[in-house]
């Protein structure tokens, strides 16, 4: 099974990163890409996923929350081992060198010097496209002020109650395959970025067969509530921040009771609402006018500085000794997964 989520988020207090929970697991070892605008990370991991495909593994895609359609790390739960952009402006470094993590440099198939011509445009493009995120993380911060300004009402202790109980009843009748020892990972399944707001609605569906859907006026509540029940319950949860503001949850994952609660806006395919037992719910929040321009301003903005972000790895892609990269990719995969297959015992 092959999903795909996001480590980093778009967020009211600009980039917020998840990065060092990734990869899971104290045994999991990390290799640390390193290397410019343009000099093939996201392809070298793309590579390495379709590998593993390719040889039967399931793999955790960890997408770019500030262009989607590029890799930021790749996971290969079985063999233990994980891959990661270790750029700015999620810059990661080893834990311990060699027994953690260690790197892979790929810049060095980066053919230097730069001409001088090449070394102002990309000095310009640099400043003009963090300013452009600088100006959209702005208008992120505007825009949650906005929606701020118009909350639901507080849920009671007696409807806080009954939710619970509600909750209790449907994890009672869910099996679950969790250990009850594993840790809760927190992973964006949702994010703000230059194609728009998007949802990774078919990663969901391909963890949890069954997804409750909830209305907006109680997510943040239940979501909550749901986190910390699973969490006493050893259930494993995977707790999903909201883009926009991290210091709430969004989403509930249970992959090991193949469950999940989600709010009613992401329609996930097979989704249901779930019953709450004819409670009375607090009206939802009204969006005022002003919350749409500002996001769309925001998103704009993303959009022009990955426009500008894509001349930067233009310029920097005819330096690149691409045949060397590919040969070091083959050889890489070898190494790493082929040969560790070996070693397991398996047939790569």
């Amino acid at each position: 099974m092959n999903i795909s989520y996001f480590l980093g988020a778009n967020s009211r207090s600009g980039f917020y990163s998840l990065y060092d929970s990734f990869p899971p697991g104290e045994a999991a070892f990390l290799h640390i890409i390193k290397g410019g605008p343009g000099n093939g990370k996201s392809r070298f991991m793309r590579r390495i996923g379709a590998a593993a495909e390719s040889r039967g593994l399931d793999v955790e895609y960890v997408l770019c929350s500030g262009d989607p359609d590029s890799l930021d790390g790749v996971y290969i739960p079985a063999l233990g081992t994980a891959w990661c952009d270790g750029t700015a402006p999620h810059v990661t470094e080893p834990c311990i060198f060699a027994v953690t993590a260690d790197y892979v440099n790929l810049g060095s198939f980066c053919r230097l010097p730069l001409s001088a011509e090449d070394a102002r445009r990309i000095s310009l493009l640099n400043r003009e496209y963090k300013a452009l995120y600088a100006k959209a993380y702005k208008y992120l911060s505007a825009a949650a002020q906005i929606r701020d300004s118009e909350r639901a009402a507080e849920l009671s202790p007696e409807l806080l109650s009954r939710l619970s109980r509600r909750l209790g009843r449907i994890l009672d009748a869910t099996p679950s395959t969790s250990s009850g020892s594993g840790p809760s990972l927190s992973r964006f399944f949702s994010a703000i970025s230059c194609k728009g707001q998007l949802c990774l609605k078919e990663s969901v569906s391909r963890l949890c067969s069954r997804v409750f859907a909830l209305p907006a006026a109680i997510v943040p509540d239940f979501m909550a509530l749901a986190a910390k029940e699973a969490e006493s319950r050893g259930l494993s949860p995977v707790l999903c921040p909201e883009a926009l503001d991290p210091s709430g949850l969004e989403a509930l994952l249970l992959p090991g009771s193949s469950l999940a609660f989600v709010p009613e806006s992401w329609g996930v395919s097979g989704q249901q609402l779930m019953d709450l037992d004819g409670m009375e719910l607090p009206a939802p929040a009204a969006v005022p006018e002003l919350y749409a321009p500002a996001m769309s301003r925001a998103i704009l903005l993303l959009s022009q500085a990955k426009s500008l972000h894509d001349q930067l790895e233009a310029v920097y892609k005819p330096y690149m000794d691409f045949k060397s990269l590919d040969v070091f990719t083959r050889s890489h995969i070898d190494l790493n997964i082929d040969k560790a297959l070996s070693q397991a015992g398996a047939k790569p």
